[in-house]
């Protein structure tokens, strides 16, 4: 026995013989006589706390008070349970009792030394022994309350060892209850807990910031990682929580955090390893707490979040079937913990400036006049374009009355002086945008004890958009509850409640506007455009024939934009509510089974209030009036006067129903492991909308006039009326009315199976079959099974890789298998049928048409994917990572077939289409520098995908302008592929022209007689418009109480067009700035790119196609690459006494501004991010967002 002297070296041990075996026999003797004796009483006193602290801590701080040396041998404190203590001046003798008690241990006092030996046991501690021994069930989980499968559960001291199942959920029989249980997880700090019956055991990773998760939730399951074979990541609760989402979409929180994933920030939009689908479902499944959910993202609250997985191949989606082609997200929400109430409250404040419309670089007032100047004097004026009753810009008015002599040319020079003196610009901002502002409010209260736990929780936003009149409000109401209803069945129930309330009222597009249109007046009140909703001047009347038309008792058919903003009302409430409920069982120390479902429920009502004073109301009242034969005055039987009020209704109801066995085997000797399950699946979703329209409605008295609907709907040609009018025929009764139903049925049997050899090799299987009310009859269609295979080798644990201390984790992956996906506009294999009255010939004819031809060979599309994967960690994990390569084929896409149009339909869906994706994955995390006060932190994600379409049926006659601007698909081209004409400049009458295969220019004309275009073959490949590359940097800093962070977010690979100045453009939008340098004479096509004004330098040719040379032209296509610094963070963790000793811990303010910079790097005059990458046109950009977060916990 080797025996330790603590005064000197720790550990150091004395080998010489005679000082042995002194101590040895000192030892025999004082256990023999004085083995329930303690020493004789010391008088030296000490003070000394400790909870739950080893023997070994208590001894060096009584040797340093007391100077007394403590002799013990190392296997003895092997056996010692933890210590918690608290004595102030006490005795010695009375602290080593209390140490002691309870201990297997003794000890011995004998010349300032503190022997410790062995307590032998009588008879009665043997009997007693036998009888205290009780059974232990328990939960291990992490920090967040995450089940860990796959954990080891040791009585220390013992050869007894349970492993944790699928739920984190392990059984120790006859253990003694003074016994000790070690608990060791991959990743994860140990444990020792002290024994209960019941016990809830909460473990900490390792490095909390470099690696949080221990285990990869599939929603059917948890994997840990050493046993994952697909490609799938996870992100915890801190990291995830290390930005705040203030948009109220969880969503953006995953950006730059998961390789392979891209988020659109602009429209929320997400995919996972490109996109695989024409019309199916594009984005990715969404589980939450296990279960799919069909409902609106924005039930989901983001600060309930601990844990985001993302499945993204075969291997480790494929469990999903036809749902996981796209990928899968599995979200994990918080629930509660055993212990007394915590109470957490997080507040948001956010702001966000008016946007900066002067970045659309539209013209000003000055450059359009230039533009107006130049078409009136070409000699094409086009007077024949207005007929008498439409208006006309008043620049052009003036122009059209100096050449006809009615004013001189002073006169004329002062009216466009003062025209051109205003532009309205600042007051379109100011008038329909503000400042955005956003508040959001969390608080939840969680708790509970070994029977059950309890989390509720209440989330609040409210936000004023950056759109005046407008106000979105949510509230979410959740409550987790857990409950260990007996040894052999627990519970767990989570519902949530969503209420949203949206309301806004009608934004004018600044594009309906000329630069000059004053909006209102000195006293506010609002004024009329120059033309009308949509920049119509075809339909829309001036204001001599609005008198006249207003003086037979019609409505005033002016455009008033500023009026539109409050005379619409648009008001949308959104109830959500989601339950669900997993009932475990288990069966054996192996085996068990969830019984569970999740049910959801949404109903949504949309109130849109058009008053008589909006342009539509009054417009569409006004021409469909008829002419009183005595008075002459108008009639409104067949469409009365008054608001016109759309109610729309929709409710989506969807249901889960599961049963599931679960199992997780280890043999005797811990080599072998095999886990699974194997279950069944009953899914279910309904949507159903409806929406009607009450015309000649009054708000006050709640009523509404008939209408004469066959009448409204009968179709006629333009013309203006007797009463003033010009009927367009702009009403369609789809506009006002219509209902529709969704269906959507499965049923599933699945399996998935994990064999792990010695820790060392991994085995994975799946096999699931899906049926579906969707698919066809046949058999080989509708029971073809989908499945998955993969391997895991350990590197980690070969002995030849051990020595090498410098690899942590070391582990290859490869995997293959199928995922599917169902058809979105496709509604099985059924005929459906249009239905309408026939308004040419018999308005009281119902007549049907083919929406959908029957199909039974419908089937899912199928996505074959292959993965070869590698997780690495080096240096004690202060680096780790992973590399991923894979290759996805996806078949029977749907797609557009033609067919002979006597069938009574021109084209149909079907499985025609083939789409390919493979890329490469790259994830790295470090920490870069690490000490007490100070640490840096890395983490950066790397996708790169390439797209291509492998089959596909394209049009037998395609113009080449559906190619340029279309979405035409083309075989060996990625899906977002961009088309251009080779630009081969201005000819000498300002013509833009373009180059065919063979270098020949040409002027195109798709109108009349003398058609003239290209080929596909003519065209140039420019690239794709989205992006191949998508890299995040993120940097985490601490310092003292202070935390510091940022994203860089890359996005590259892809280009874009860009729109030009075009002096056409005034006609049909809003030109750019320097449209007015077009070419107007022979010989400017060697300065300028712009076409000639109008239509091309030839008067009175109205051929739109030959400006598609230069508005499509390669030459003006430019790389879309960009960086974007998506955030900046600070925070401040208030580390108070007085808050800690007031119950107030985790106090953070946290200041983030999100989007505060960007460079594009082919010019930062454009926003990438923002702009239509396919026509070139400029939306406006995101700006920076400011915010600042107070929270805490008490």
């Amino acid at each position: 026995m080797n025996f330790y002297d603590l005064t000197r070296h720790r550990f150091k041990t004395y080998r010489t013989g005679q000082l042995l075996r002194i101590m040895r026999l000192t030892i025999i003797i004082m256990t023999a006589f004085f083995i329930q004796v303690s020493a004789k009483t010391v008088a030296q006193k000490v003070t000394i706390s400790a909870k739950n602290a080893p023997l070994l801590q208590l001894f060096d701080e009584l040797r340093l008070q007391t100077g007394y040396d403590f002799l013990y041998s190392d296997e003895m404190l092997k056996m010692a349970k933890p210590v918690t203590i608290n004595a102030k001046q006490q005795q010695l003798e009375t602290v080593l009792k209390q140490m002691f008690n309870n201990q297997r241990l003794v000890y011995i006092l004998k010349n300032k030394a503190v022997i410790v030996a062995m307590k032998e046991e009588s008879l009665l501690d043997i009997v007693n022994s036998y009888f205290a021994r009780i059974d232990v069930r328990g939960k291990v989980s992490d920090e967040q309350g995450r089940a860990l499968p796959g954990a080891t559960v040791k009585v220390k001291n013992a050869d007894r060892v349970a492993i944790t199942d699928v739920n984190g959920n392990f059984v120790l029989t006859g253990i003694d209850e003074k016994a000790v249980i070690v608990i060791s997880y991959l990743g994860y700090k140990t444990k020792e807990v002290p024994v209960k019956a019941v016990m809830n055991i909460s473990i900490e990773s390792v490095n909390a910031n470099l690696e949080e998760v221990g285990v990869i939730s599939t929603g059917y399951q948890k994997i840990k990682k050493d046993q994952l074979t697909g490609a799938a990541s996870t992100i915890g609760e801190k990291d995830y929580n290390q930005r705040t989402a203030v948009t109220g979409n969880f969503l953006e929180n995953l950006e730059g955090k998961i390789p392979g994933l891209v988020y659109n920030s602009i429209s929320g939009a997400i995919s996972i390893r490109g996109v695989s689908t024409f019309d199916a479902v594009k984005r990715p499944l969404i589980v939450v707490d296990g279960f799919p959910t069909e409902i609106d993202l924005s039930t989901i609250n983001p600060n309930d979040i601990v844990s985001v997985s993302v499945l993204r191949d075969a291997a480790a989606a494929s469990i999903y079937g036809v749902q996981a082609s796209n990928g899968v997200i599995v979200v994990e929400t918080r629930r509660g913990k055993v212990g007394k109430p915590v109470f957490n409250l997080r507040s948001t404040f956010g702001f966000e400036s008016k946007p900066d419309f002067g970045y659309l670089n539209y013209i000003d007032s000055e450059e359009m006049i230039q533009i107006h100047k130049g078409y009136v004097s070409s000699g094409n004026d086009a007077r024949y374009y207005y007929q008498d009753h439409n208006p006309i810009d008043p620049v052009r008015s003036v122009l059209f009355d100096l050449d006809d002599k009615l004013i001189t040319q002073g006169q004329a020079d002062a009216k466009i002086a003062a025209i051109g003196s205003y532009n309205n610009l600042k007051d379109y901002t100011n008038l329909f945008y503000q400042n955005r502002l956003t508040k959001q409010v969390n608080f939840d209260v969680s708790g509970g004890n070994e029977k059950s736990t309890y989390l509720l929780g209440l989330n609040y936003v409210t936000e004023k958009p950056k759109e005046r009149a407008s106000q979105n409000d949510r509230i979410i109401l959740n409550a987790a509850n857990t409950y260990q209803l007996t040894n052999l069945f627990s519970l767990d129930f989570r519902a949530s409640y969503t209420n949203n309330q949206r309301k806004n009222g009608k934004i004018a597009p600044y594009e309906d506007l000329l630069p000059y249109d004053r909006l209102v007046d000195g006293d506010g009140n609002a004024l009329p455009a120059t033309f009308g909703e949509g920049r119509d001047n075809f339909y829309a009347i001036n204001k001599e024939y609005n008198e006249a038309a207003k003086a037979k008792g019609l409505y005033d058919m002016l455009y008033y934009p500023y009026a539109e903003l409050n005379a619409n009302s648009n008001k949308t409430t959104l109830n959500s509510f989601r339950a669900q409920g997993r009932l475990n069982s288990k069966i054996t120390n192996w085996l068990s089974l969830d019984l569970g479902g999740a049910y959801e429920n949404e109903q949504g009502i949309n109130d849109y209030l058009r008053t008589d004073k909006t342009y539509r109301v009054r417009y569409i009242v006004n021409i469909k009036a008829k002419k009183d034969p005595v008075t002459g005055t108008p009639l409104f039987t067949d469409l009365p006067q008054g608001d016109f009020l759309s109610k729309q209704t929709i409710r989506n109801v969807a249901y889960t129903l599961r049963g599931q066995f679960n199992a997780n085997y280890y043999s005797k000797d811990k080599k072998h492991n095999i886990s699974g399950i194997l279950g069944i699946e009953q899914r279910r979703t309904q949507a159903d909308a409806y929406k009607t329209t009450f015309f000649g409605y009054d708000g006050q008295s709640l009523v509404n006039k008939p209408v004469n609907l066959q009448v409204l709907n009968t179709s006629t040609p333009p013309v203006f009326s007797e009463l003033g009018t010009y009927d367009g025929t702009r009403f369609r009764s789809t506009d006002y009315f219509s209902e529709s139903s969704n269906d959507r049925r499965f049923r599933s049997f699945y399996g998935q199976g994990t064999y792990v050899y010695d820790r060392r090799y991994v085995a994975t299987g799946s096999l699931r079959i899906d049926q579906s009310n969707l698919f066809g009859v046949d058999p080989k269609y509708k029971n073809t099974p989908l499945w998955s295979a993969g391997l895991n080798w350990v590197l980690g644990e070969e002995d030849f890789i051990k020595p090498l201390t410098w690899i942590s984790t070391l582990q290859l992956r490869a995997a293959t298998g199928f995922n599917g996906n169902v058809p979105s506009s496709v509604n099985g294999p059924f005929l459906l049928l249009n239905s309408g009255l026939n308004t040419v010939f018999n308005t009281s004819q119902l007549y049907y048409d083919v929406a959908s031809p029957e199909n039974q060979s419908i089937r899912w599309e199928t996505t074959q994917s292959y993965n070869l994967g590698l997780d690495y960690g080096l240096l004690e994990g202060k680096i780790s990572g992973s590399v991923d390569l894979y290759y996805k084929k996806t078949k029977d896409v749907f797609g557009t077939m033609s067919a002979d149009p006597t069938l009574g339909f021109n084209q149909y869906n079907a499985n025609t289409a083939a789409i390919e994706n493979k890329g490469l994955e790259l994830m790295i995390n470090s920490l870069n520098f690490n000490s007490t006060g100070f640490s840096w932190r890395t983490g950066i994600t790397a996708s790169f995908n390439k797209n291509k379409v492998l089959a596909v049926q394209t049009k037998d006659k395609t113009s080449s302008y559906d190619i340029v601007y279309g979405t035409n698909l083309q075989k060996g081209y990625p899906m977002d592929a961009l088309f251009s004409y080779k630009y081969a400049g201005l000819n000498d009458k300002g013509q833009p022209g373009v180059y065919d295969r063979n270098g020949n220019v040409k002027i195109m004309n798709t109108y009349g007689d003398a058609i003239v275009d290209v080929d596909f073959e003519d065209l140039k490949y420019s690239g794709t418009t989205t992006p191949k590359y998508v890299i995040g940097l993120n940097n985490q800093f601490s310092a003292g109480a202070f935390d510091f962070s940022f994203l860089f977010m890359y996005y590259g690979g892809h280009v874009m067009r860009v729109q030009q100045p075009n002096p056409d453009d005034i006609n049909y939008g809003y030109a750019l700035k320097g449209s007015a340098n077009y070419w107007k004479q022979k010989g400017d096509e060697l300065y300028t790119t712009i076409p000639g004004f109008p239509e091309y330098g030839t008067p009175g040719d109205y051929s739109f196609a030959a400006k598609y040379g230069y508005t499509y032209g390669d030459r003006f296509v430019r790389k879309a690459d960009y960086i974007r610094l998506r955030d900046i963070i600070l925070t401040y963790n208030l580390k108070s006494e007085r808050l800690k000793k007031a119950g107030i811990t985790n106090t953070q303010i946290r200041f983030q501004a999100q989007n505060p910079f960007k460079y594009t790097f082919s010019g930062n005059d454009i926003d990438a991010e923002s702009i239509d990458r396919r026509s070139g046109v400029r939306s406006l950009p995101q700006q920076a967002f400011y915010s600042l977060t107070l929270s805490t916990n008490f």
